[in-house]
């Protein structure tokens, strides 16, 4: 009967359960692209006028509304499987914060559970908390035993030193949310995130307040409209200080990646 019952598993099913090691990897990517692709759709169709548009190139209208409606379908099941991950992540990331042995020991349950569910890296940490502790029962998991908690860098509060430590950091708020790509835990693979994204956001800023577009006045001035150029309006160019929604757009994502390459605070320990 068992086997009976196996073989009537799906594909789609006997995939998911081959890729427990991955799923909270894949359920963060799926939302990220699929959430991406409903706003890229809704704002070119219904914001931009990209519906009505005639001037609109011809791929891009059925390109928008298959974004829309396919990253729609997925959003509507990744969404809610996402905020179940985050909040299995953020119960074992306070566990793994803690500093008392009976208090561990008390959430053994809640931290086991939230480590199945989020695979191997949360795993290896939870098995170094464990050793760090001397927990017995910390042979659960054959897996490496990473260090529970990243080491966190001696800051002064001073500008300049918290500039220093962001730098330098190698647990970025962004390596925590996808443990999945171990290369966010490098410093130049931070340092490269810092540098482009605040390169791109300093160029949008730039470009919407200051303008960097010469005008017929010879001055650098005018602000290329970054949603009329990818409308494919002839019109594309305005006088600073300018702002259109793409452009805005992108400002807050690369904003936000920006923001993500900062590092993750500690809990203070409780007196």
């Amino acid at each position: 009967m068992a086997r009976a019952g196996a073989s009537r598993k799906g594909f789609f099913t006997r995939w998911w359960e081959s890729q427990i090691d991955r799923q909270f990897q894949i359920i963060v990517y799926s939302t990220i692209i699929s959430t991406a692709s409903l706003v890229w759709g809704f704002m070119f169709l219904f914001m931009l006028g990209g519906a009505t548009d005639p001037t609109q190139e011809e791929y891009m209208i059925p390109f928008s509304w298959t974004c829309l409606i396919l990253g729609g379908i997925v959003a509507f099941y990744t969404v809610p499987e996402f905020q179940h991950y985050m909040g299995q992540r953020s119960v074992i990331e306070d566990i793994l914060s803690l500093d008392s042995r009976p208090e561990i020991l008390r959430r053994r349950k809640e931290a086991e559970d939230a480590a199945d569910i989020l695979g191997i890296s949360y795993q290896s940490r939870l098995m170094g908390l464990y050793l760090e502790f001397d927990i017995r029962g910390g042979k659960r998991y054959k897996v490496p035993i990473a260090t529970s908690r990243g080491v966190s860098l001696q800051s002064d509060g001073s500008l300049t030193s918290r500039i220093s430590n962001w730098w330098n950091t190698s647990d970025s708020r962004l390596s925590l949310w996808l443990p999945g790509l171990p290369s966010l835990r490098q410093q130049n693979s931070n340092r490269s995130i810092i540098a482009s994204s605040g390169s791109v956001l300093l160029l949008l800023l730039w470009n919407s307040n200051f303008g960097i577009v010469t005008g017929s006045s010879g001055s650098r001035d005018h602000t290329l409209d970054v949603s009329a150029y990818i409308g494919g309006v002839e019109e594309i160019h305005y006088l600073a200080p300018h702002y259109d929604s793409v452009s805005l757009l992108l400002m807050g994502f690369m904003g936000m990646i920006l923001w993500s390459t900062t590092p993750m605070p500690i809990p203070d320990e409780e007196e």
